[in-house]
């Protein structure tokens, strides 16, 4: 089941590499695509700051959920365009996940993505008071919802196994991806770049993130 902004664009992945500007008022009315888009592209400073913060959250979200950091970051980066989405800003919902009813998210506040189209059913997103509670909330959801459970128990599976950390990520980010993303082939592709190269000059990788 579909559980985020399904129609995220991928613009600002390409906008990182060349030299394609992107601009667009937070509180632009109307409804359309662009909604998803970022809203500018961040700074090189901009994206480590962001992997810097998302990175430990992930560390923790694994070592309470069972979750693999390294995608589980790559995925922040691929829904929220370094936290520059008009999701990401207005309700910390870095993962863009839809609401996903009112007692699995007891406690959080509705955020309503007003521009969204309205071919993709459910503008309704929990608001989250922090990136890091946002990571954690999705990381719950992952480990123990029925759509994606077996992934997160067989990514377990594959470390016991001694199977890599890296090999046993990329399984999960294969198994999730058609339950998580309209367009699973180019979501697999997205994060596994995201997570070889986060900031996109070869200065780290997020492989590297383990509990």
């Amino acid at each position: 089941m579909m559980r985020t902004a399904a129609l995220f664009s991928f613009a600002l992945l390409a906008a990182i590499y060349t030299t394609v500007a992107i601009g667009d008022e937070l509180d632009r009315p109307g409804i359309g695509y662009w909604c998803y888009n970022p809203i500018r592209i961040p700074s090189k400073a901009d994206r480590l700051a962001f992997v810097d913060d998302v990175s430990s959250a992930a560390i923790e979200a694994e070592r309470k959920w069972g979750v693999p950091a390294p995608a589980l970051a790559a995925m922040t980066i691929v829904e929220s365009g370094f936290g520059t989405t008009r999701i990401a800003i207005k309700s910390n919902n870095i993962l863009a996940f839809k609401w996903p009813g009112d007692k699995i998210a007891a406690g959080h506040g509705k955020f309503v993505l007003w521009c969204q189209p309205k071919e993709d059913a459910g503008n309704v997103y929990p608001a989250f008071k922090s990136r890091r509670e946002a990571i954690d909330f999705v990381a719950s959801r992952l480990s123990l919802s029925k759509h994606y459970r077996a992934a997160t128990l067989a990514y377990g599976t594959d470390l016991k196994s001694g199977l890599s950390r890296k090999t046993a990520g990329q399984n999960w980010r294969v198994a999730i991806a058609p339950l998580y993303n309209w367009k699973p082939e180019e979501y697999i592709r997205y994060v596994g770049r995201m997570a070889d190269d986060p900031i996109g000059d070869g200065s780290r990788s997020l492989w590297s993130l383990e509990p």
